[in-house]
């Protein structure tokens, strides 16, 4: 696997547990901590525009009482955390609900971790560390800002703060991504993965099911493709671990939502994301720039890199989901499909970054490769650190 052309995802990490490894592991969680706990922590204890008061109250009221979980069993994954940490360790609601989010967040620092390490050139010793802190940081690239004053609104966005479930989801959707992306790939993964991928289709689809229904009909597409080319894969985790569990759990979430008929799912284009902002095609442009440069600049390596091409059909389902679809009734600017494309932009802009640093030395050109990262990546993580700035010293998310 290693030996391949492109970087690749699966397969035998290298070693990971030597003194090395160890260091850069330490120092990558103290940095997250360091970073992501000040903005969590204003979302959950200080800021009221935000989606935290809503869930921390539903958690309140479950404590009271058992039967305010019909209200929440959309997604009842997060609150499901959160009431866990808060019984063991005896707390109050917003500590609870601090752990899980950094204790989510510290998993999915460790998990780009693994895949830096994976697909990056050995003899750069910080690199694994400084890019899974640049992933998680990352924001759309709000050059209207000046014209609009929005830095959120009406982009794709890659990092958000103010939702619990969004920001809880991104660990398992990355290990959602990258197992199935291995078994449709592979004759055979070790039972581990398929252990390990069956649990985060549960999880993440109770958390938030945002990333699964994008995930689904990408993998049924390729699924199929395999079947009519005679390619041998690993089909029996697509189908046991991926298609039946999150379809039972979907199933459930669905009638639990939509069963009494005050709210559905309509095609209505372009409704909600209008409704928050203008300039929709320049801010998609805006929001894809780097991933967009990426598929660009390697086109010939990218079209034949089976993780970067399973990423972006991903995200083309998540990004229809936001633009076309919505909730009628009293829901329909909620908002709730757009998170499809929030959270498949987070995992295409992360498996676009690997792969861009894993060409690091490979024979192509070096003028174009640094152009494309001052002019596409270094942009985005510029407009995330003013984003989180500003979300930490507002009680916005404009």
């Amino acid at each position: 696997m290693m030996n391949d052309p492109q970087p690749q995802f699966g397969g035998k990490l290298k070693p990971l547990f030597n003194k090395t490894s160890i260091i850069q592991v330490a120092i990558l969680l103290l940095l997250t901590l360091a970073i992501f706990m000040p903005i969590t922590l204003t979302e959950i204890a200080y800021h009221d525009i935000s989606d935290y008061p809503t869930y921390l109250d539903n958690a309140k009221d479950i404590s009271v009482n058992p039967k305010y979980w019909s209200g929440v069993s959309s997604n009842p994954g997060w609150i499901m955390m959160v009431l866990a940490v808060r019984n063991i360790l005896s707390i109050q609601h917003w500590k609870a609900a601090l752990i899980v989010q950094m204790g989510n967040q510290g998993l999915l620092a460790l998990v780009l971790f693994f895949l830096a390490k994976e697909v990056l050139p050995e003899r750069n010793c910080w690199l694994p560390v400084a890019l899974p802190l640049g992933i998680m940081l990352a924001a759309p690239m709000f050059l209207l800002a000046l014209n609009d004053q929005r830095l959120y609104f009406g982009y794709l966005g890659i990092n958000s703060y103010h939702n619990p479930t969004t920001f809880a989801l991104k660990p398992y959707a990355v290990i959602l991504f990258i197992i199935p992306a291995f078994a449709l790939e592979k004759e055979k993964i070790p039972a581990f993965q398929a252990i390990i991928c069956l649990l985060a289709v549960i999880l993440s689809t109770l958390i938030k099911p945002s990333f699964i229904i994008c995930l689904l009909p990408a993998a049924g597409i390729i699924f199929l493709e395999n079947v009519i080319r005679r390619k041998a894969f690993d089909w029996k985790v697509i189908l046991f671990c991926v298609f039946i569990p999150s379809l039972l759990v979907l199933a459930f979430e669905y009638l639990s939502t939509y069963s009494s008929g005050s709210v559905n799912v309509k095609i209505s284009p372009f409704v909600v994301m209008k409704n928050s902002s203008d300039f929709l095609l320049v801010k998609f442009l805006f929001s894809i720039w780097f991933p967009l440069a990426v598929l660009i600049t390697y086109w010939k390596k990218a079209i034949k890199y089976f993780p970067l091409k399973l990423a972006w059909l991903i995200f083309f389902f998540g990004a229809s989901y936001t633009y076309i679809l919505a909730e009628g009734g009293w829901r329909i600017f909620h908002g709730n499909f757009t998170w499809s494309g929030e959270i498949c932009m987070f995992v295409l802009f992360a498996v676009s970054t690997l792969f861009f640093f894993g060409q690091m030395n490979k024979t192509v050109p070096k003028g174009k490769w640094a152009i494309t990262l001052a002019a596409g990546f270094l942009p985005h993580i510029l407009c995330g650190v003013i984003y989180y700035a500003y979300c930490l010293l507002n009680n916005l998310y404009a």
